[in-house]
Protein backbone atom coordinates (compact mmCIF):
# COMPACT_ATOMS: atom_id res chain seq x y z
CA UNK A 1 0.00 0.00 0.00
CA UNK A 2 1.57 3.43 -0.56
CA UNK A 3 0.34 6.75 0.18
CA UNK A 4 -0.11 9.74 -2.12
CA UNK A 5 -1.91 13.04 -0.99
CA UNK A 6 -3.39 11.32 1.88
CA UNK A 7 -5.13 8.30 -0.20
CA UNK A 8 -3.94 4.68 -0.35
CA UNK A 9 -2.96 3.32 -3.68
CA UNK A 10 -2.30 -0.79 -3.84
CA UNK A 11 0.39 -1.77 -5.97
CA UNK A 12 0.43 -5.94 -6.13
CA UNK A 13 3.51 -5.68 -8.82
CA UNK A 14 6.75 -4.83 -7.80
CA UNK A 15 7.42 -3.74 -11.22
CA UNK A 16 7.66 0.00 -13.08
CA UNK A 17 4.51 1.81 -12.19
CA UNK A 18 3.14 3.76 -14.64
CA UNK A 19 0.92 5.99 -11.84
CA UNK A 20 2.75 10.11 -11.35
CA UNK A 21 2.05 12.39 -9.03
CA UNK A 22 0.18 15.25 -11.03
CA UNK A 23 -0.21 17.91 -8.90
CA UNK A 24 3.21 17.81 -8.06
CA UNK A 25 4.36 18.10 -11.80
CA UNK A 26 2.01 21.09 -12.01
CA UNK A 27 4.33 22.11 -9.32
CA UNK A 28 1.00 22.54 -7.00
CA UNK A 29 -0.73 25.39 -8.71
CA UNK A 30 -3.62 22.87 -10.42
CA UNK A 31 -6.66 22.81 -8.92
CA UNK A 32 -7.22 19.15 -10.69
CA UNK A 33 -11.70 18.47 -10.69
CA UNK A 34 -12.11 15.26 -9.04
CA UNK A 35 -13.97 13.83 -12.30
CA UNK A 36 -11.46 14.21 -14.00
CA UNK A 37 -8.37 11.30 -14.91
CA UNK A 38 -5.71 13.90 -14.02
CA UNK A 39 -7.43 14.23 -10.18
CA UNK A 40 -7.87 10.40 -9.90
CA UNK A 41 -5.89 8.48 -6.97
CA UNK A 42 -5.32 5.99 -10.09
CA UNK A 43 -3.85 8.58 -12.35
CA UNK A 44 -2.00 7.21 -15.23
CA UNK A 45 1.24 8.66 -17.05
CA UNK A 46 -0.20 9.42 -19.99
CA UNK A 47 -3.02 12.42 -20.31
CA UNK A 48 -5.75 9.95 -21.38
CA UNK A 49 -9.52 10.13 -20.73
CA UNK A 50 -11.52 7.47 -19.15
CA UNK A 51 -13.51 5.24 -21.33
CA UNK A 52 -16.88 6.34 -21.59
CA UNK A 53 -15.66 9.86 -20.19
CA UNK A 54 -15.42 7.40 -17.38
CA UNK A 55 -19.02 6.70 -16.66
CA UNK A 56 -21.11 4.00 -18.19
CA UNK A 57 -24.07 6.83 -17.73
CA UNK A 58 -24.64 9.27 -20.21
CA UNK A 59 -25.47 11.52 -18.36
CA UNK A 60 -24.76 15.54 -18.68
CA UNK A 61 -22.60 14.95 -15.87
CA UNK A 62 -21.96 18.95 -15.88
CA UNK A 63 -24.93 19.44 -15.17
CA UNK A 64 -25.24 17.11 -12.43
CA UNK A 65 -22.60 18.32 -11.02
CA UNK A 66 -23.61 21.99 -10.57
CA UNK A 67 -25.83 21.72 -7.50
CA UNK A 68 -24.30 19.43 -4.41
CA UNK A 69 -27.97 20.03 -2.85
CA UNK A 70 -29.40 16.87 -1.34
CA UNK A 71 -32.83 16.08 -3.34
CA UNK A 72 -34.36 14.34 -0.20
CA UNK A 73 -37.21 16.18 1.69
CA UNK A 74 -35.77 16.10 5.74
CA UNK A 75 -38.80 14.16 6.39
CA UNK A 76 -38.59 11.88 3.93
CA UNK A 77 -34.89 11.27 4.48
CA UNK A 78 -35.17 11.38 8.51
CA UNK A 79 -38.58 8.70 7.84
CA UNK A 80 -36.42 6.93 5.02
CA UNK A 81 -33.19 6.24 7.24
CA UNK A 82 -35.01 5.29 10.40
CA UNK A 83 -36.43 2.27 8.50
CA UNK A 84 -33.35 1.35 6.61
CA UNK A 85 -31.83 1.19 10.48
CA UNK A 86 -34.05 -1.06 11.55
CA UNK A 87 -34.41 -3.00 8.46
CA UNK A 88 -31.39 -2.94 6.47
CA UNK A 89 -28.49 -2.36 8.72
CA UNK A 90 -28.37 -5.06 11.25
CA UNK A 91 -28.67 -7.25 8.47
CA UNK A 92 -25.75 -5.81 6.44
CA UNK A 93 -23.87 -4.48 8.31
CA UNK A 94 -20.90 -2.77 6.52
CA UNK A 95 -20.13 0.65 7.66
CA UNK A 96 -19.06 1.58 11.23
CA UNK A 97 -21.77 3.67 13.32
CA UNK A 98 -19.73 7.03 13.26
CA UNK A 99 -19.81 6.72 9.64
CA UNK A 100 -23.95 6.42 9.64
CA UNK A 101 -24.53 8.72 12.26
CA UNK A 102 -22.36 11.30 10.06
CA UNK A 103 -24.48 10.41 6.90
CA UNK A 104 -27.99 10.68 9.06
CA UNK A 105 -27.31 14.66 9.80
CA UNK A 106 -26.11 15.27 6.75
CA UNK A 107 -29.41 14.61 5.46
CA UNK A 108 -31.28 16.84 7.46
CA UNK A 109 -28.41 19.42 7.42
CA UNK A 110 -28.11 21.48 4.46
CA UNK A 111 -23.99 22.51 4.63
CA UNK A 112 -23.03 19.53 6.34
CA UNK A 113 -24.40 17.62 2.92
CA UNK A 114 -22.59 20.05 1.28
CA UNK A 115 -19.36 18.64 2.96
CA UNK A 116 -19.67 15.34 2.36
CA UNK A 117 -17.96 13.29 -0.85
CA UNK A 118 -19.61 11.90 -3.65
CA UNK A 119 -18.94 8.45 -2.20
CA UNK A 120 -20.81 9.55 0.73
CA UNK A 121 -23.41 11.23 -0.98
CA UNK A 122 -24.09 7.84 -2.92
CA UNK A 123 -23.57 5.99 -0.07
CA UNK A 124 -26.77 7.78 1.73
CA UNK A 125 -29.12 8.14 -0.91
CA UNK A 126 -28.94 4.54 -1.36
CA UNK A 127 -29.64 3.68 2.06
CA UNK A 128 -32.71 6.15 1.35
CA UNK A 129 -33.62 3.97 -1.34
CA UNK A 130 -32.88 0.34 0.59
CA UNK A 131 -34.99 1.88 3.17
CA UNK A 132 -38.22 2.02 0.22
CA UNK A 133 -37.65 -1.34 -1.01
CA UNK A 134 -38.20 -2.49 2.66
CA UNK A 135 -41.34 -0.31 2.89
CA UNK A 136 -44.96 -2.21 2.40
CA UNK A 137 -47.14 -0.56 -0.34
CA UNK A 138 -49.64 0.45 2.77
CA UNK A 139 -46.61 1.50 4.39
CA UNK A 140 -46.28 3.93 1.71
CA UNK A 141 -49.26 5.12 0.82
CA UNK A 142 -49.70 5.68 5.13
CA UNK A 143 -46.39 7.61 5.53
CA UNK A 144 -45.37 9.47 2.42
CA UNK A 145 -49.02 9.73 0.41
CA UNK A 146 -47.57 7.69 -2.59
CA UNK A 147 -47.22 3.93 -4.15
CA UNK A 148 -44.38 2.29 -3.41
CA UNK A 149 -43.72 1.95 -7.81
CA UNK A 150 -43.38 5.71 -7.51
CA UNK A 151 -41.07 5.95 -4.06
CA UNK A 152 -39.07 3.46 -5.84
CA UNK A 153 -38.69 4.78 -9.04
CA UNK A 154 -37.96 8.36 -7.30
CA UNK A 155 -35.17 6.96 -4.52
CA UNK A 156 -33.61 4.64 -7.13
CA UNK A 157 -33.05 7.89 -9.47
CA UNK A 158 -31.33 10.01 -6.91
CA UNK A 159 -29.38 6.96 -6.35
CA UNK A 160 -28.30 7.10 -10.05
CA UNK A 161 -28.28 10.96 -10.78
CA UNK A 162 -25.53 10.72 -7.39
CA UNK A 163 -23.91 8.23 -9.47
CA UNK A 164 -23.61 10.21 -12.56
CA UNK A 165 -21.51 12.02 -10.92
CA UNK A 166 -18.62 9.88 -9.95
CA UNK A 167 -16.05 8.51 -12.11
CA UNK A 168 -17.69 4.89 -12.30
CA UNK A 169 -15.07 3.18 -14.52
CA UNK A 170 -11.90 4.56 -12.50
CA UNK A 171 -13.59 4.29 -8.57
CA UNK A 172 -10.71 4.90 -6.33
CA UNK A 173 -12.64 5.18 -2.78
CA UNK A 174 -13.94 2.84 -0.36
CA UNK A 175 -17.52 4.71 0.16
CA UNK A 176 -18.62 4.27 -3.74
CA UNK A 177 -18.06 0.77 -3.27
CA UNK A 178 -20.10 0.61 -0.44
CA UNK A 179 -22.78 2.67 -1.70
CA UNK A 180 -23.07 0.27 -5.05
CA UNK A 181 -23.33 -2.93 -2.76
CA UNK A 182 -26.02 -1.30 -0.87
CA UNK A 183 -27.82 0.09 -4.52
CA UNK A 184 -27.12 -3.35 -5.77
CA UNK A 185 -28.79 -5.34 -3.10
CA UNK A 186 -31.55 -2.67 -2.75
CA UNK A 187 -32.40 -3.44 -6.41
CA UNK A 188 -32.64 -7.45 -6.22
CA UNK A 189 -35.47 -7.67 -8.41
CA UNK A 190 -36.47 -3.89 -8.86
CA UNK A 191 -34.18 -4.09 -11.77
CA UNK A 192 -32.87 -7.02 -13.89
CA UNK A 193 -30.41 -9.57 -12.53
CA UNK A 194 -28.69 -9.41 -16.11
CA UNK A 195 -27.27 -5.45 -15.16
CA UNK A 196 -26.97 -6.29 -11.82
CA UNK A 197 -24.28 -9.29 -12.70
CA UNK A 198 -22.95 -7.05 -14.93
CA UNK A 199 -22.72 -3.92 -12.22
CA UNK A 200 -20.99 -6.66 -9.71
CA UNK A 201 -18.15 -6.71 -12.46
CA UNK A 202 -17.42 -3.15 -12.53
CA UNK A 203 -17.80 -3.59 -8.70
CA UNK A 204 -15.45 -6.63 -8.07
CA UNK A 205 -12.50 -5.19 -10.49
CA UNK A 206 -12.54 -1.71 -8.98
CA UNK A 207 -12.40 -3.63 -4.95
CA UNK A 208 -9.27 -5.17 -6.38
CA UNK A 209 -8.08 -2.52 -7.82
CA UNK A 210 -8.24 -0.56 -4.23
CA UNK A 211 -6.29 -4.08 -2.75
CA UNK A 212 -9.42 -4.83 -1.37
CA UNK A 213 -9.24 -8.47 -1.44
CA UNK A 214 -6.00 -8.37 0.44
CA UNK A 215 -6.50 -8.51 4.03
CA UNK A 216 -5.27 -5.02 5.56
CA UNK A 217 -3.06 -6.87 8.70
CA UNK A 218 -0.54 -8.06 5.85
CA UNK A 219 -0.42 -4.59 4.80
CA UNK A 220 0.62 -3.11 7.77
CA UNK A 221 -2.99 -1.11 7.72
CA UNK A 222 -4.70 0.03 11.21
CA UNK A 223 -7.06 -2.44 13.03
CA UNK A 224 -10.23 -0.19 11.50
CA UNK A 225 -9.07 0.03 8.09
CA UNK A 226 -8.36 -3.37 8.01
CA UNK A 227 -11.99 -4.24 9.76
CA UNK A 228 -13.47 -1.76 7.13
CA UNK A 229 -12.12 -3.43 4.50
CA UNK A 230 -12.87 -7.06 5.29
CA UNK A 231 -16.67 -6.15 5.89
CA UNK A 232 -16.61 -4.42 2.45
CA UNK A 233 -14.82 -7.38 -0.06
CA UNK A 234 -16.82 -10.04 1.79
CA UNK A 235 -20.09 -8.18 1.25
CA UNK A 236 -18.93 -7.98 -2.25
CA UNK A 237 -18.48 -11.55 -2.45
CA UNK A 238 -22.15 -12.47 -0.89
CA UNK A 239 -23.68 -10.26 -3.85
CA UNK A 240 -21.91 -11.82 -6.47
CA UNK A 241 -23.07 -15.55 -5.14
CA UNK A 242 -26.48 -14.19 -5.44
CA UNK A 243 -26.46 -12.89 -8.37
CA UNK A 244 -24.82 -15.55 -9.12
CA UNK A 245 -27.39 -17.54 -8.50
CA UNK A 246 -30.28 -15.55 -9.81
CA UNK A 247 -28.80 -15.99 -13.11
CA UNK A 248 -28.12 -19.24 -12.87
CA UNK A 249 -24.02 -18.91 -14.03
CA UNK A 250 -20.98 -20.22 -11.82
CA UNK A 251 -20.06 -18.17 -9.28
CA UNK A 252 -16.43 -17.10 -8.80
CA UNK A 253 -16.60 -16.26 -4.96
CA UNK A 254 -15.34 -19.83 -4.60
CA UNK A 255 -12.83 -20.06 -6.60
CA UNK A 256 -11.04 -17.38 -6.86
CA UNK A 257 -7.96 -16.76 -4.76
CA UNK A 258 -7.69 -13.86 -1.96
CA UNK A 259 -6.13 -13.61 1.78
CA UNK A 260 -8.87 -11.21 3.01
CA UNK A 261 -9.83 -12.48 6.30
CA UNK A 262 -13.65 -13.18 7.75
CA UNK A 263 -14.39 -9.70 9.78
CA UNK A 264 -14.15 -9.94 13.17
CA UNK A 265 -17.15 -10.85 15.72
CA UNK A 266 -17.25 -7.48 17.33
CA UNK A 267 -19.14 -4.63 18.45
CA UNK A 268 -18.64 -0.95 16.81
CA UNK A 269 -18.14 -0.10 20.65
CA UNK A 270 -15.01 -2.34 20.39
CA UNK A 271 -13.03 -0.70 18.08
CA UNK A 272 -12.27 3.42 17.37
CA UNK A 273 -10.18 5.34 14.71
CA UNK A 274 -7.38 5.36 16.82
CA UNK A 275 -7.01 1.91 17.82
CA UNK A 276 -3.18 0.51 17.81
CA UNK A 277 -3.85 -2.83 18.02
CA UNK A 278 -6.89 -5.13 16.48
CA UNK A 279 -9.65 -6.08 19.46
CA UNK A 280 -10.27 -9.35 21.16
CA UNK A 281 -13.62 -11.29 19.61
CA UNK A 282 -16.29 -11.58 21.94
CA UNK A 283 -18.35 -15.04 21.99
CA UNK A 284 -21.85 -15.75 21.55
CA UNK A 285 -23.58 -13.00 19.50
CA UNK A 286 -22.94 -9.31 18.25
CA UNK A 287 -24.39 -6.33 16.24
CA UNK A 288 -22.51 -8.55 13.03
CA UNK A 289 -23.36 -11.69 13.74
CA UNK A 290 -25.88 -11.95 11.34
CA UNK A 291 -23.57 -10.67 8.66
CA UNK A 292 -20.90 -12.64 9.62
CA UNK A 293 -22.96 -15.44 9.31
CA UNK A 294 -24.06 -15.14 5.71
CA UNK A 295 -19.79 -14.14 5.29
CA UNK A 296 -19.31 -17.58 7.35
CA UNK A 297 -21.22 -19.77 5.44
CA UNK A 298 -19.45 -18.68 2.45
CA UNK A 299 -16.20 -18.96 3.77
CA UNK A 300 -16.79 -22.52 4.54
CA UNK A 301 -18.12 -23.55 1.08
CA UNK A 302 -15.20 -21.87 -0.26
CA UNK A 303 -12.52 -24.09 1.64
CA UNK A 304 -14.45 -27.22 0.44
CA UNK A 305 -15.22 -26.24 -2.98
CA UNK A 306 -11.02 -25.41 -3.48
CA UNK A 307 -10.23 -28.88 -1.75
CA UNK A 308 -11.96 -30.49 -4.51
CA UNK A 309 -11.55 -27.91 -7.28
CA UNK A 310 -9.17 -30.49 -8.78
CA UNK A 311 -10.62 -33.64 -8.35
CA UNK A 312 -13.82 -32.68 -10.61
CA UNK A 313 -14.67 -35.20 -13.36
CA UNK A 314 -14.54 -34.63 -17.06
CA UNK A 315 -18.74 -35.88 -17.25
CA UNK A 316 -19.59 -33.20 -14.45
CA UNK A 317 -22.18 -30.93 -15.42
CA UNK A 318 -21.35 -27.96 -13.51
CA UNK A 319 -18.46 -26.51 -12.95
CA UNK A 320 -19.01 -26.31 -8.92
CA UNK A 321 -21.94 -29.03 -8.46
CA UNK A 322 -24.10 -30.05 -5.25
CA UNK A 323 -22.05 -29.91 -1.70
CA UNK A 324 -21.55 -33.13 -0.26
CA UNK A 325 -23.66 -34.80 2.45
CA UNK A 326 -21.06 -34.65 4.70
CA UNK A 327 -19.93 -31.12 3.91
CA UNK A 328 -23.51 -30.27 4.90
CA UNK A 329 -23.32 -31.88 8.08
CA UNK A 330 -20.58 -30.16 8.70
CA UNK A 331 -21.98 -26.86 7.63
CA UNK A 332 -24.63 -27.74 9.82
CA UNK A 333 -22.62 -28.79 13.24
CA UNK A 334 -20.65 -25.49 12.87
CA UNK A 335 -23.79 -23.18 12.56
CA UNK A 336 -25.25 -24.76 16.14
CA UNK A 337 -21.16 -24.38 17.36
CA UNK A 338 -20.61 -20.57 16.20
CA UNK A 339 -24.16 -18.82 16.15
CA UNK A 340 -27.01 -20.98 17.01
CA UNK A 341 -26.53 -22.20 20.15
CA UNK A 342 -26.31 -18.21 21.52
CA UNK A 343 -29.65 -17.27 19.75
CA UNK A 344 -32.52 -15.89 22.12
CA UNK A 345 -35.58 -16.62 20.47
CA UNK A 346 -37.04 -13.69 22.00
CA UNK A 347 -35.10 -11.22 20.08
CA UNK A 348 -35.91 -10.54 16.62
CA UNK A 349 -32.34 -10.50 14.92
CA UNK A 350 -31.96 -13.64 16.58
CA UNK A 351 -35.08 -15.60 15.87
CA UNK A 352 -34.34 -14.24 12.01
CA UNK A 353 -30.55 -16.12 12.18
CA UNK A 354 -32.30 -19.40 13.79
CA UNK A 355 -34.61 -19.21 10.74
CA UNK A 356 -32.36 -18.29 7.99
CA UNK A 357 -29.42 -20.93 9.19
CA UNK A 358 -32.13 -23.63 8.97
CA UNK A 359 -33.65 -22.47 5.84
CA UNK A 360 -30.02 -22.58 4.29
CA UNK A 361 -29.08 -25.87 5.38
CA UNK A 362 -32.21 -26.85 3.72
CA UNK A 363 -31.97 -25.83 0.83
CA UNK A 364 -28.36 -27.10 0.21
CA UNK A 365 -29.82 -30.22 0.73
CA UNK A 366 -32.24 -30.19 -1.34
CA UNK A 367 -30.14 -28.59 -4.18
CA UNK A 368 -28.01 -31.97 -3.98
CA UNK A 369 -31.28 -34.22 -4.31
CA UNK A 370 -32.50 -31.81 -7.11
CA UNK A 371 -29.16 -32.78 -8.89
CA UNK A 372 -29.82 -36.57 -8.48
CA UNK A 373 -33.10 -36.13 -9.90
CA UNK A 374 -31.64 -34.06 -13.03
CA UNK A 375 -29.60 -36.49 -14.21
CA UNK A 376 -31.67 -39.71 -12.86
CA UNK A 377 -34.62 -41.18 -13.72
CA UNK A 378 -33.90 -44.86 -10.99
CA UNK A 379 -34.88 -43.25 -8.22
CA UNK A 380 -36.96 -45.33 -5.67
CA UNK A 381 -39.79 -43.82 -3.92
CA UNK A 382 -38.33 -43.07 -0.66
CA UNK A 383 -35.88 -40.31 -2.23
CA UNK A 384 -39.06 -39.38 -4.18
CA UNK A 385 -40.82 -39.14 -0.32
CA UNK A 386 -37.36 -37.33 1.11
CA UNK A 387 -37.39 -34.84 -1.53
CA UNK A 388 -41.12 -33.98 -0.98
CA UNK A 389 -40.50 -33.29 2.76
CA UNK A 390 -37.51 -31.64 1.58
CA UNK A 391 -39.61 -28.41 -0.02
CA UNK A 392 -42.33 -28.64 2.52
CA UNK A 393 -39.44 -28.04 5.07
CA UNK A 394 -38.04 -25.24 2.82
CA UNK A 395 -41.95 -23.71 2.52
CA UNK A 396 -42.13 -23.59 6.27
CA UNK A 397 -39.81 -21.91 6.93
CA UNK A 398 -40.62 -19.38 4.89
CA UNK A 399 -44.02 -19.54 6.56
CA UNK A 400 -42.60 -19.08 9.94
CA UNK A 401 -41.05 -15.92 9.18
CA UNK A 402 -44.12 -14.71 7.89
CA UNK A 403 -46.10 -15.86 11.12
CA UNK A 404 -44.39 -14.19 13.17
CA UNK A 405 -45.10 -10.59 14.59
CA UNK A 406 -41.40 -9.69 15.59
CA UNK A 407 -39.83 -10.43 12.01
CA UNK A 408 -42.18 -8.05 10.61
CA UNK A 409 -39.71 -5.28 9.35
CA UNK A 410 -37.65 -8.44 7.86
CA UNK A 411 -40.15 -9.49 5.81
CA UNK A 412 -38.65 -7.89 2.52
CA UNK A 413 -35.47 -10.07 3.11
CA UNK A 414 -37.90 -13.20 2.87
CA UNK A 415 -39.37 -12.08 -0.65
CA UNK A 416 -36.55 -11.80 -2.03
CA UNK A 417 -34.65 -15.45 -1.46
CA UNK A 418 -38.54 -17.11 -1.29
CA UNK A 419 -37.73 -20.59 -2.50
CA UNK A 420 -39.80 -20.84 -5.90
CA UNK A 421 -37.59 -24.01 -6.59
CA UNK A 422 -39.29 -25.95 -3.73
CA UNK A 423 -42.48 -24.47 -4.57
CA UNK A 424 -43.08 -25.87 -8.04
CA UNK A 425 -41.50 -29.06 -7.58
CA UNK A 426 -43.78 -29.64 -5.13
CA UNK A 427 -46.62 -28.95 -7.18
CA UNK A 428 -44.90 -31.09 -10.02
CA UNK A 429 -44.61 -34.30 -7.27
CA UNK A 430 -47.87 -34.32 -5.56
CA UNK A 431 -49.65 -35.43 -8.41
CA UNK A 432 -47.58 -38.50 -8.67
CA UNK A 433 -48.28 -39.04 -4.78
CA UNK A 434 -49.91 -41.61 -3.48
CA UNK A 435 -50.09 -40.95 0.41
CA UNK A 436 -52.92 -39.20 0.64
CA UNK A 437 -51.83 -38.20 4.29
CA UNK A 438 -48.72 -36.89 2.69
CA UNK A 439 -50.95 -34.98 -0.13
CA UNK A 440 -53.56 -33.52 2.47
CA UNK A 441 -50.67 -31.95 4.91
CA UNK A 442 -49.18 -29.96 1.25
CA UNK A 443 -52.48 -28.51 0.35
CA UNK A 444 -52.59 -27.81 4.38
CA UNK A 445 -49.47 -26.19 3.77
CA UNK A 446 -50.02 -24.24 0.73
CA UNK A 447 -52.96 -22.79 2.32
CA UNK A 448 -50.72 -21.34 5.11
CA UNK A 449 -48.64 -20.25 2.76
CA UNK A 450 -50.59 -18.26 0.59
CA UNK A 451 -52.79 -17.24 4.22
CA UNK A 452 -49.24 -15.85 4.90
CA UNK A 453 -47.73 -14.54 2.43
CA UNK A 454 -49.53 -12.12 0.52
CA UNK A 455 -47.32 -11.00 -2.38
CA UNK A 456 -48.32 -14.47 -4.13
CA UNK A 457 -51.34 -12.96 -5.08
CA UNK A 458 -50.05 -9.59 -6.56
CA UNK A 459 -49.31 -10.79 -10.14
CA UNK A 460 -48.86 -7.05 -11.45
CA UNK A 461 -45.45 -7.25 -9.80
CA UNK A 462 -43.78 -10.79 -10.76
CA UNK A 463 -44.92 -12.97 -13.56
CA UNK A 464 -43.60 -15.92 -11.94
CA UNK A 465 -46.57 -16.02 -9.28
CA UNK A 466 -48.70 -16.31 -11.83
CA UNK A 467 -47.45 -18.83 -13.85
CA UNK A 468 -47.24 -20.83 -10.48
CA UNK A 469 -51.01 -19.85 -9.51
CA UNK A 470 -51.77 -21.15 -12.34
CA UNK A 471 -49.95 -24.50 -11.57
CA UNK A 472 -51.19 -24.60 -8.61
CA UNK A 473 -54.53 -24.86 -10.04
CA UNK A 474 -53.59 -26.94 -12.67
CA UNK A 475 -52.32 -29.29 -9.40
CA UNK A 476 -55.33 -29.42 -7.78
CA UNK A 477 -57.73 -30.57 -10.23
CA UNK A 478 -55.26 -33.44 -10.68
CA UNK A 479 -55.34 -34.26 -7.20
CA UNK A 480 -59.44 -34.08 -6.44
CA UNK A 481 -59.51 -36.95 -9.26
CA UNK A 482 -57.37 -39.08 -6.85
CA UNK A 483 -58.96 -42.27 -5.15
CA UNK A 484 -56.72 -41.62 -2.64
CA UNK A 485 -58.11 -38.11 -1.63
CA UNK A 486 -61.88 -39.67 -1.20
CA UNK A 487 -64.21 -36.81 -0.74
CA UNK A 488 -61.41 -33.88 0.03
CA UNK A 489 -62.89 -30.31 -0.36
CA UNK A 490 -61.50 -28.06 -2.70
CA UNK A 491 -59.42 -25.45 -0.31
CA UNK A 492 -60.77 -22.24 0.15
CA UNK A 493 -57.80 -20.56 -1.01
CA UNK A 494 -57.73 -22.32 -4.63
CA UNK A 495 -61.13 -21.09 -4.55
CA UNK A 496 -59.84 -17.60 -4.08
CA UNK A 497 -57.26 -18.20 -6.16
CA UNK A 498 -59.09 -19.18 -9.36
CA UNK A 499 -61.00 -16.12 -8.64
CA UNK A 500 -58.21 -13.81 -8.19
CA UNK A 501 -56.50 -15.13 -11.62
CA UNK A 502 -60.06 -14.81 -13.22
CA UNK A 503 -60.15 -10.75 -12.20
CA UNK A 504 -56.50 -10.22 -12.96
CA UNK A 505 -57.24 -11.75 -16.70
CA UNK A 506 -59.99 -9.51 -17.16
CA UNK A 507 -57.98 -6.39 -16.05
CA UNK A 508 -55.45 -7.16 -18.52
CA UNK A 509 -57.75 -7.62 -21.04
CA UNK A 510 -59.72 -4.46 -20.49
CA UNK A 511 -56.66 -2.82 -20.49
CA UNK A 512 -55.65 -4.18 -23.79
CA UNK A 513 -59.26 -3.21 -25.47
CA UNK A 514 -58.25 0.94 -23.81
CA UNK A 515 -55.06 1.20 -25.24
CA UNK A 516 -55.60 -1.18 -28.34
CA UNK A 517 -52.77 -3.19 -28.01
CA UNK A 518 -52.83 -6.29 -30.49
CA UNK A 519 -51.89 -9.89 -29.30
CA UNK A 520 -53.38 -12.42 -27.12
CA UNK A 521 -53.85 -13.05 -23.46
CA UNK A 522 -53.80 -16.59 -22.12
CA UNK A 523 -57.20 -17.66 -21.30
CA UNK A 524 -58.87 -17.95 -17.92
CA UNK A 525 -59.04 -22.03 -17.11
CA UNK A 526 -61.86 -22.15 -14.08
CA UNK A 527 -62.22 -26.01 -15.30
CA UNK A 528 -59.90 -28.55 -16.01
CA UNK A 529 -60.51 -32.33 -18.00
CA UNK A 530 -58.15 -34.37 -18.86
CA UNK A 531 -58.41 -33.52 -22.41
CA UNK A 532 -57.73 -30.24 -22.00
CA UNK A 533 -54.68 -28.33 -22.66
CA UNK A 534 -52.51 -28.17 -19.33
CA UNK A 535 -53.76 -30.85 -17.29
CA UNK A 536 -52.54 -33.67 -19.55
CA UNK A 537 -48.74 -31.83 -20.39
CA UNK A 538 -48.83 -32.11 -16.22
CA UNK A 539 -49.45 -35.63 -16.00
CA UNK A 540 -46.80 -36.38 -18.47
CA UNK A 541 -44.10 -33.93 -17.09
CA UNK A 542 -40.76 -34.99 -16.59
CA UNK A 543 -39.16 -33.08 -13.82
CA UNK A 544 -35.75 -32.54 -15.41
CA UNK A 545 -37.39 -31.23 -18.62
CA UNK A 546 -38.09 -27.85 -16.75
CA UNK A 547 -35.85 -25.04 -17.36
CA UNK A 548 -35.14 -24.08 -13.65
CA UNK A 549 -33.46 -21.09 -14.30
CA UNK A 550 -36.74 -19.72 -15.35
CA UNK A 551 -37.81 -19.23 -11.63
CA UNK A 552 -35.18 -16.62 -10.97
CA UNK A 553 -35.89 -14.94 -13.76
CA UNK A 554 -38.64 -12.44 -13.30
CA UNK A 555 -38.89 -10.59 -17.15
CA UNK A 556 -40.92 -13.97 -18.98
CA UNK A 557 -44.15 -14.40 -20.21
CA UNK A 558 -46.68 -17.01 -19.25
CA UNK A 559 -45.21 -20.11 -19.68
CA UNK A 560 -46.36 -22.89 -21.89
CA UNK A 561 -46.06 -25.65 -19.42
CA UNK A 562 -45.78 -28.58 -22.48
CA UNK A 563 -42.99 -27.14 -24.31
CA UNK A 564 -41.98 -23.41 -23.39
CA UNK A 565 -39.60 -24.52 -20.78
CA UNK A 566 -38.59 -27.88 -22.30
Amino acid sequence: MLQEEGRSIYLESQGWQTWINITRAHGGAAKLNDNSPLGSTLRPGKHLPHAFQGSPWRQDVQSSLSSRKCPVSVDGATKLWTVFMQRVEPIMKISFEWTLERLQSALVDSNLWENLSLGEHALALSSCFFGVVTLSDNECARDFSESKSSLLSQYRQHCEDSFARIIMLAIDDILTLKALCVYTKASIDVVTNQSLWSLMGLISRSAELLGIHRDGELMGLSPIETEDRRRLWWQVQHLDLILAIKNGVTPLTFTADWDAKLPLNIDDCDITLSSKTTPKERTGLTGISYTLFTYWMIDQQRNFRQKRLNQRSPVDRSLLGPLTTMMVDDLEAGLQTNFLQYCDPIKPLDLLLQISARAVVCVLRLRGMHEMRLVSDQLDNKFHDKYFSMCMQALGYTITTYSQPMLRPFHWLAETSFGWHAFIALLLDMPQLRDSNKIKAAWTLLDDLYAMVAFLTDFSEDKRRLSAADLLIVTWNVCERKPELGSMRKPAFVAKLEDDISRFRDKLNMAEEVIGVSGSIKPTESEFTENQPGTGDLLNFNFADIDWSYWDTVNLGLPNYSAEHA
